[in-house]
């Protein structure tokens, strides 16, 4: 309907803006340094400041000689928490608001938007590793599965370094999307009302899936297969 479409689409904008402003202070780390030095940076006199990359260099006209963007392995990763993080919201919002359109069908049918999430979490992983201290954290790791030793302390202290946080944020938001997508097929399959369920795994993740099953079998549909059927 006309009024579904108009707020699906209100809704991405406000998603769109929110992901636009968490992007601000990284693009300022890379701003050009004819840009730093001109009188209309005073608006951003309250903004933090950023060293200029080594990249950028003035010639004799005071331009940069190179305007390569380049961010430091921190930055990228900040930058893709942020976009693991916010761009779930959008798929999220279709299977939720409107699980039977064609939109949604398109988008959320392909397994391609779950790919390109685990892509960028992937990406996360590796330049985590690659930063000083990763050691340590696999050391602390093997805590976690002594069973001589307390899982929930282990994982208190895993919790105590930012790059193990943005390992396992995406982590949990895309597997979490990955259910509810599990979820969303099954009840398009079989005439099931998912809204519920989609809400719970979003924001709590397994109780959704119970949540699901328990509506199906409310439903007299029975246990939800999730692509089992016995032969």
């Amino acid at each position: 309907a006309p009024t579904m479409r108009r707020m699906i689409l209100s809704t991405t904008g406000v998603y769109a803006a929110i992901l636009f402003l968490t992007t601000i202070d990284v693009s300022a780390a890379f701003t050009p340094t004819i840009w730093r030095s001109s009188p209309a940076r005073s608006i951003r006199r309250n903004a933090p400041s950023f060293q200029t990359p080594h990249s950028f260099r003035r010639n004799t006209g005071g331009v940069p000689q190179s305007t390569c963007l380049h961010l430091t392995g921190q930055e990228l990763i900040e930058a893709g928490v942020s976009f693991d993080t916010f761009a779930p919201q959008f798929l999220w919002l279709l299977m939720i608001a409107a699980p039977g359109s064609e939109v949604t069908k398109k988008v959320m049918g392909p397994l391609t938007p779950m790919l390109g999430l685990a892509a960028v979490h992937l990406c996360i992983v590796l330049l985590a590793a690659s930063q000083e201290g990763a050691l340590s954290q696999v050391l602390i790791f093997k805590e976690v599965f002594d069973p001589s030793l307390s899982q929930l302390g282990g994982m208190q202290k895993l919790f105590a370094f930012q790059n193990f946080v943005a390992e396992e944020w995406p982590h949990v938001l895309i597997w979490d999307l990955f259910v509810g997508r599990a979820v969303w097929l099954d009840g398009l399959s079989r005439g099931i009302d998912t809204r519920v369920a989609l809400s719970f795994c979003n924001f709590i993740g397994p109780p959704g899936l119970l949540i699901h099953t328990a509506t199906c079998l409310l439903s007299g549909k029975g246990l939800p297969p999730m692509g089992f059927e016995e032969k």
